[in-house]
């Protein structure tokens, strides 16, 4: 049982010079950059909260006005990184199916839940009035579960780059009666070809999981499908010598336009800093 499909990128190791900081509420540590009342809340994927170039993305979102923050959510798995999650070693190819267990036990979103609520009330009580959601792979099955808990008043809108909120059916719930409870509305971005591995169709515009997304909220659900990009991409997409994968140019555009499609749907849905 893996989120991830086959031909994933595989892990990258973040070598960004971070401008925020590490805090802690509660018990649960998280990175944050930025300040000001329109927030974003990053949910990583399994590599956790210091893998790829998760934080780069922070900092460049809080340049651009917002109040960023990146919990550390998960067990660490063997060491995890930066003691999140997987170790950087780990093969999704090899050893996918040992995620299993941690999806049905520590790393089953209604457990993480309450460490993502904690760092929520955080981001309320340094100022963050209203924010989003961006959910990358695992982080939109734990996002699609705080987004039933929230009212549309604080949590405008989420979106998700190379979802895997299907994990719910892995662990025998229901995706669609998961994201039917949504608070508010979604952009999701699918990779690959579903029919070659990539993810699944559910989430395209003629998929269940959207279908189920815009009954609740008729004409507000976007997705775009990156068929050339590998799930994980964003985060995890190589783009410079040297880094393990399959990139280049081809893959800095896509992550580029897919985070462009980021901004603007938090646009549309009010979530506009001053500085944007």
């Amino acid at each position: 049982m893996a989120c991830c499909p086959a031909g994933a990128a595989p892990y990258l190791a973040a070598d960004h010079v971070d401008e925020g900081q590490v805090g802690e509420v509660e018990g649960v540590q998280y990175y944050s950059s930025g300040s000001g009342d329109c927030g974003l809340l990053f949910l990583p994927d399994i590599w956790g909260w210091n893998g790829g170039r998760i934080r780069a993305l922070a900092d460049d979102f809080a340049k651009k006005g917002f109040s960023v923050w990146v919990p550390k959510l998960l067990v660490p798995f063997e060491e995890g990184t930066d003691g999140d999650g997987l170790p950087p070693v780990f093969s999704l190819a090899e050893r996918g199916a040992i995620l299993g267990p941690l999806f049905n036990g520590d790393w089953k979103a209604a457990n993480v839940l309450p460490h993502v609520q904690k760092v929520v009330s955080a981001m309320k009580a340094s100022g963050v009035k209203k924010f989003a959601v961006a959910g990358f792979c695992y982080g939109a099955w734990v996002g699609m579960y705080l987004a039933r808990t929230m009212s549309a008043d604080e949590l405008v809108c989420c979106v998700t780059p190379h979802p895997s909120i299907t994990i719910e059916g892995m662990v025998g719930g229901d995706p669609c009666a998961l994201a039917s409870e949504s608070c508010c509305p979604w952009a999701m971005y699918p990779c690959g070809d579903p029919a070659a591995g990539g993810d699944k169709e559910t989430y395209d515009r003629e998929g269940d999981l959207f279908k189920a997304l815009d009954t609740k909220f008729p004409g507000k659900i976007e997705t775009k499908r990156f068929g050339k990009m590998q799930h994980g991409f964003v985060l995890r997409g190589a783009i410079k010598e040297g880094q393990l994968g399959v990139g280049g140019d081809d893959v800095k555009a896509a992550i580029q336009e897919c985070v462009e499609d980021m901004a603007q749907f938090f646009e549309k849905h009010g979530l506009t800093p001053a500085k944007l």
